[in-house]
């Protein structure tokens, strides 16, 4: 018989719903299926029907067909569906067509053909399913800029067909394509791919009962970072359910190789601080172990590489490497950059011998050592040779020496020892960098004050010896000397430490308008790299009486005298230093003295603070007076009634011993009076003085101010 014994229509509609249920939700939202299916039986044929609806829904994704789908079942067993297009969406928007051609299978075995295209790819699509598998817990936020605008609108076309077969063993092709567009990587700076091409072919084929292997080829073109290949191979088994699957124990192959005309594409992912560029190729190939481990093999070249860090003043420019992998290690058989000379620095001494003398010329800097990506420990010998590591107009330094790192990780040993060729440094462009308090928190809009992730603790540990040179040199805020010496800097447990003596070579300082040659100047560190020992001498050479500064003590508290050859007044001292003479017998230049030597070498701290005084002053008046409308001595001292102004002026030193204690000398200027004075405050308002020398006496002194 050809015509159906039976036939018959159905209609079915589901719907379940969790205990749990929460709306939108995968694995706890509610499930529905819409069915309508018809068909027939023949003796001859099998069941011979089709789908008519078909609709399922799940916490916003819908699958829907979109034509009718032929189905045939027979006797046996066998089963196929005919060619169907299915469509998918998620929450109401479309994320793309299915377009079944043909599957069949039976006790088995099974073969399946269809495709997708296209297949589109966008940010918006990406995080609308990420959301839906519930990953996505953190937003997208950062400055919207134009390139993070585009990143939203980018949109990237691809096509997937596959033709599988299972009989016992997998067999078939799958092809992924890009038809169109390009794929822009979401961050605070979006990368554009700049895709031209790009393709991913698995071929799978029978080798042995239940066993195939799988071939991949992943090809990739950009228009500036570009091309790459990913070649790889597995084996595949069949289980005896019927299902696939992978053994660790089985050997696989990867190769992959690369070729980038002009690495600028990586500063995209560096932030501006650091820009590094030239050509890099590699041809790497790898094999796994038994154990799961994989061994490698292939080299690493590199051509034309730059690091430049601008604002330091660091350029590496011209750069060769030469790397390769061997088992799981990455030997750095080389990377050389050759000294380039980019800068001429200002300073006259250090641009001369650069420029003219050999034995600056021709250097270079030499990296190499090795890295175990199993065991995440290395080490890498680096060699300066007559290399100019910082090129600034405000700054130079030119090095020789070898440092040694070497890491388990977390743990990190530096060492070595490092001496300066040549170097500057110009102290006056301190003044130009602007910094910011500890405290203060830059934010970009919208975005909140979230303490960083803390990152893995390293263990840093260092024992470098720093070693100037014979041709170092500070200029600037009035200083111009060389500077020789060494220090050894260890760090250890998170503590920097030094140790060492830093010199000062002849030069001279030039401040208020003075020129004071330093006769000395020694800086020893003891320990704390921040609070080292000073002795520091600079004097007017200039004049009969050598007169200038002495600074000792620390860093954190620094002494300041005054000093002078041969010894004389503190007084004396100061004029000497800045006037270039003695004190006039008039007193005429002592209001200068004080007034300049009021912020002399003391940072805006009046220097006399630095001699223990709190008070150091001129004034005019009778000396000793209490401010008393009666004559501080009440008898007849000369005949002579008309002092003039500067007659009766005195300098006045004062010391506070406590909130109520006073103590103080007045020293006439054109005069030889003298007087002491020791003030106590008895109550508000009330003090006792009692003085001494050429006006003695004791006196209570009672103070107001009236408004009137």
């Amino acid at each position: 018989m050809a015509g159906p014994l039976t036939g018959h229509q159905g209609h079915l509609k589901a719907h379940y719903t969790p205990p749990d249920a929460r709306a939108g939700v995968p694995g706890q939202a509610p499930m529905s299926l819409d069915l309508a299916f018809g068909g027939g039986w023949t003796q001859a044929q099998g069941w011979r029907g089709q789908i008519g609806t078909l609709r399922a829904e799940h916490a916003g994704l819908v699958l829907d067909s979109r034509a009718a789908v032929p189905l045939a079942l027979d006797a046996e067993g066998g089963w196929q569906v005919g060619q169907a297009v299915l469509g998918l969406a998620l929450d109401g928007e479309p994320l793309l067509s299915l377009r079944h051609q043909a599957s069949a299978g039976g006790a088995g075995h099974w073969e399946t053909r269809g495709g997708i295209d296209p297949l589109t790819l966008t940010p918006d699509r990406i995080t609308r399913v990420q959301t839906w598998l519930d990953r996505a817990e953190a937003r997208p936020g950062g400055v919207r800029t134009e390139l993070s605008e585009q990143a939203r609108r980018s949109r990237l076309d691809v096509s997937l067909d596959w033709n599988l077969k299972f009989d016992g063993a997998l067999a078939g092709d799958l092809h992924l394509v890009r038809r169109d567009g390009d794929l822009i990587v979401p961050g605070d700076v979006p990368i554009q791919l700049g895709l031209q091409d790009a393709r991913l072919d698995i071929a799978i084929r029978r080798i042995g009962e239940g066993l195939s292997r799988a071939d991949a080829d992943l090809q990739v073109g950009t228009r500036k970072m570009g091309r790459m290949r990913l070649r790889a191979d597995t084996p595949i088994h069949a289980t005896p359910a019927g299902g696939l699957a992978l053994r660790p124990q089985d050997e696989r192959h990867v190769r992959f190789e690369a070729e980038s005309q002009d690495l600028a594409w990586l500063n995209l992912l560096l932030g501006g601080e650091v820009e590094v560029g030239g050509t890099l190729q590699a041809d790497v190939q790898g094999r796994s172990l038994p154990n799961g481990r994989w061994t490698l093999s292939g080299p690493v070249r590199g051509d034309g590489l730059r690091l430049l860090i601008a604002d330091q003043g660091v350029r590496l420019l011209d750069g060769t490497l030469q790397a390769r992998f061997d088992g799981t290690q990455v030997l750095l058989e080389h990377l050389r950059f050759p000294a380039v000379r980019r800068v001429t620095p200002k300073e006259w001494r250090t641009a001369t011998w650069v420029a003219e003398n050999p034995d600056a010329q021709n250097g270079a800097l030499d990296l190499s050592g090795a890295w175990d990506l199993l065991e995440s420990q290395g080490r890498v010998n680096i060699a300066f040779r007559r290399y100019p590591i910082l090129q600034r107009s405000d700054r130079y330094a030119m090095i020789s020496g070898d440092l040694q790192i070497e890491a388990t990780l977390p743990e990190i040993h530096l060492g070595g020892k490092i001496t300066a060729d040549a170097g500057w440094f110009d102290l006056d462009m301190l003044n130009a960098i602007p910094s910011l308090d500890s405290d203060v928190v830059i934010l970009k809009p919208g975005a909140r004050d979230v303490a960083p992730p803390a990152s893995p603790p390293m263990d840093l540990r260092a024992d470098l010896t720093v070693d100037l040179g014979p041709r170092f040199y500070l200029t600037g805020f009035g200083l111009d000397s060389g500077l020789i010496g060494s220090m050894n800097l260890r760090m250890q447990a998170g503590r920097l430490t030094a140790l060492g003596q830093l010199r000062t070579r002849g030069g001279a300082i030039n401040t208020y308008g003075q020129h004071l040659q330093l006769r000395r100047g020694t800086i020893t560190f003891q320990g704390d790299v921040a609070n080292p020992v000073l002795d520091i001498q600079a004097l007017r050479t200039d004049v009969a009486v050598q007169a200038g500064v002495r600074v000792a003590g620390t860093a954190r508290r620094p002494r300041i005298d005054l000093m002078s050859i041969p010894e004389v007044s503190e007084t004396e001292k100061l004029s000497w230093l800045l006037l270039g003479h003695g004190p006039d017998q008039g007193g005429a230049d002592m209001s200068l003295l004080f007034s300049v030597g009021s912020s002399f070498l003391s940072g805006g701290e009046p220097f006399y603070k630095r001699f223990g005084l709190d008070e150091l002053s001129m004034r005019s008046g009778e000396l000793g007076s209490t401010g008393s409308i009666l004559p501080v001595e009440s008898v007849v001292s000369g005949l002579d009634t008309g002092a003039s102004a500067i007659e009766q002026r005195f300098v006045l030193a004062g010391k506070t011993l406590t909130d109520d204690l006073r103590l103080s000398l007045e020293q006439a200027m054109a005069q030889t009076g003298t007087v002491a004075r020791l003030s106590y405050r008895l109550m508000r308002g009330l003090q006792a003085e009692v003085t001494t020398g050429t006006v003695s006496g004791l006196a209570l002194v009672y103070r107001w101010f009236s408004m009137d």
